[in-house]
């Protein structure tokens, strides 16, 4: 992990380790002030705790190091919930009465294997 750059939004950071800490409890800080109800749970106040999870997916990898493991799949999971609790949907993915397009497929051709 130590040989990528330790560079976020315009700061530098003396090292990676310390990027990733100040990245975890900036993204934490910010789901806390949305859960407390000092920031609203909007797209654009997520997005500062997403943005810096993202960056830090993107150092990782695919190896997340076992001493940030806990705390940044931790992470994710309130940004999902928050997610969820705003009515939040991916503006990829249609919904259409409570009801995913995959679903719909998937209802249709059950319907046309039945006969």
């Amino acid at each position: 992990m130590s040989n990528l750059s330790c560079k976020f939004d315009g700061r530098e950071f003396a090292s990676l380790e310390k990027m990733v800490e100040i990245l975890l409890h900036e993204a934490s800080e910010q789901m806390a002030l949305i859960d407390g109800g000092k920031k609203k749970n909007s797209h654009q106040e997520r997005a500062y705790a997403k943005w810096r999870l993202v960056h830090l997916q993107h150092c990782f990898g695919e190896y997340v190091p076992e001493q940030y493991r806990s705390t940044y799949n931790s992470l994710w999971s309130q940004l999902y919930r928050l997610e969820h609790q705003s009515n939040y949907r991916h503006p990829y993915i249609s919904i259409s009465a409570g009801k995913s397009v995959g679903s719909r497929a998937f209802a249709h051709r059950i319907n046309v294997l039945s006969y």
